[in-house]
């Protein structure tokens, strides 16, 4: 009987750890803590690192944006400032 009743009593706090886990998952505080730790992944760059991208993004480029049109100017431009940051920038 003393067996069975300390199963029973470890099933029943196995259970409340599952409730209180999935009550957990479900809240507002479990959001929060999602989305700090997917902060933590994201780069961080300096403004002196944006300037330097930008900079050397408009040293790069050597089309002229007449000749190929804004929109492909941009996509142009906002390459080299990721190729920047990727390759000079260690974070």
């Amino acid at each position: 009987m003393g067996k069975t009743k300390e199963f029973l009593e470890e099933l029943e706090m196995r259970d409340d750890y599952d409730y209180q886990y999935k009550k957990w998952l479900e809240s507002d505080e479990f959001v929060e803590y999602v989305n700090m730790e997917i902060d933590k992944t994201r780069l961080q760059y300096s403004e002196q690192d944006i300037m330097d991208a930008t900079r050397y993004a408009s040293t790069h480029i050597t089309l002229d944006p007449n000749e190929i049109g804004k929109q492909v100017y941009d996509m142009l431009f906002s390459e080299k400032i990721e190729e920047y940051l990727s390759l000079y920038v260690i974070r």
